[in-house]
Parts: structure tokens; C-alpha cells; sequence
């Protein structure tokens, strides 16, 4: 998970957090600011912040990072963090109660072409943890959340770059039990219309009740038509 160079950084970054038997373990002291009028994030100390606007939150969290044994829900280290209420509210996967740091049609930024721990530790893992502090001040995550299961997933693919995503994007709602719905929307033709029972489980139209999932549909039936693929 880490090489010499990322093990040397954390040591001189982070010495409250220690690398030994494949897992980073400690105390994760930061302080960090979000300006939700620019959507940008950044670390104190960091020389390219510049003047900070936003809300700055100062913390420490016990964790406990390591690779996964099962990589079918993330290919990503897995986060677990002591004495935080890992509820869906505060965005920890269920089954295994670890943070969920990202989307899985967003990961390969951080697996590709390398996994990068320093990336991964300041993109992903203190952000997350800013975002329990604010969740704990404010009541509410601090920038804008994507929809947990299916509904999430397209979601994130109607902001997907390419169709790089396509296969993860498929396989991750082959795996919801909402899937045999998507199919039949995807199935749709010319296309899959706004007044479709929404994915979450409502009933709604999705045009209203998820309009960022209708699009992340349209987008997918879109790509699917122009590779040739049958969704079964």
C-alpha cells in the first residue's frame, strides 16, 4: 500500500499515524477549510491555499487504513475510524462499516496509473473527516452528496468524463436490487422517460424525485446504444 517514498512522508507529514504489517494506524491530527461558494478544499499549511474563506474545522480521528480482502464494493485501501457514528447519514458502507470515501466510478483517479497513498490520505481520507466534523457542527455534509446505492451511481456517471466507466458503472448495478428496474428504463426506447418510477425506492417520477440519476441514465442508454451493448 505504501513504497519508501510515501512511508518517508508520512513520517515527516503525519507522526501521529505509523506503517507496519500492511496497515496505517494512528492518530490523524489536521486542520482543514471549505469555501462552499467556490467548492474548494484545503489544508492548513498548505502553499497553495492562499486566503482562506471558507470554514475552517480542526480535528484528530483514530484510524485504521488497509487494503481490502473483498474489492467488489471498492478497490480502494479501506477506512475505518473509532468512535464515529458509521451510519449511512455519515457515508460508511454497512456491510463492513469503512468510510466511503468516493464513488466507485470515481477510484480510478486514485488507482491509475499507480495508487498514490499521499493522494489518496489528502483527497480522500481528510476531507471525508472534515466532513464529520461538519456533519457533527452543521447537521448536514458540507458539499454536495451523491445518493447512496443505484440512484448514486448514476449519479456520478452523468458527471463521468468518458465511458471509461461503463463496466464499473454496470457492474456496480448489476449488484443493486433495484437493477431489474434500471434494466427495464435502460430498455426504453427511443429513451428512458422522465416519468419513470424513480431507482431510490419512492415511486416518484425520477425526472423529479433524482433528475442528476435520470441524466446519468440517459447518458449510460446513450453509450450503450453507441458501443452495441444489450444490457441481460
Amino acid at each position: 500500500m505504501l513504497n519508501q517514498t510515501d512511508e518517508k512522508w508520512l513520517r515527516a507529514t503525519h507522526p501521529g499515524l505509523a506503517f507496519a504489517d500492511k496497515v496505517v494506524q494512528g492518530d490523524l491530527r489536521f486542520s482543514a477549510s471549505y469555501d462552499r461558494a467556490t467548492n474548494t478544499f484545503v489544508l492548513l499549511g498548505d502553499p497553495q491555499a492562499g486566503i482562506l474563506k471558507g470554514e475552517t474545522l480542526s480535528g484528530s480521528f483514530r484510524v485504521h487504513i488497509q487494503e481490502r480482502t473483498d474489492k467488489s464494493v471498492s478497490k480502494l485501501p479501506a477506512l475505518h475510524i473509532e468512535n464515529v457514528e458509521r451510519t449511512p447519514k455519515r457515508h460508511f458502507n454497512q456491510q463492513d462499516k469503512s468510510a466511503c470515501l468516493c464513488s466507485p466510478l470515481e477510484e480510478q483517479e486514485f488507482l491509475e496509473p499507480d495508487f498514490c497513498f499521499p493522494k489518496y490520505l489528502q483527497q480522500l481520507v481528510i476531507p471525508f473527516l472534515y466532513g464529520q466534523l461538519y456533519v457533527t457542527a452543521n447537521n448536514q455534509w458540507p458539499w454536495a452528496e451523491y445518493e447512496h446505492g443505484a440512484t448514486g451511481i448514476l449519479e456520478a456517471y452523468s458527471k463521468a468524463k468518458d465511458q471509461t466507466s461503463l463496466d464499473e458503472c454496470l457492474r456496480q448495478l448489476r449488484r443493486d436490487p433495484s437493477w431489474p428496474a434500471i434494466r427495464a428504463g435502460l430498455r426504453q426506447v427511443p429513451y428512458m422517460k422522465g416519468h419513470t418510477p424513480c431507482f431510490c425506492g419512492k415511486k416518484d417520477h425520477i425526472r423529479r424525485c433524482h433528475p442528476a440519476a435520470w441524466q446519468g441514465a440517459l447518458r449510460l442508454q446513450k453509450d450503450l446504444i453507441s458501443l452495441g451493448i444489450v444490457v441481460s
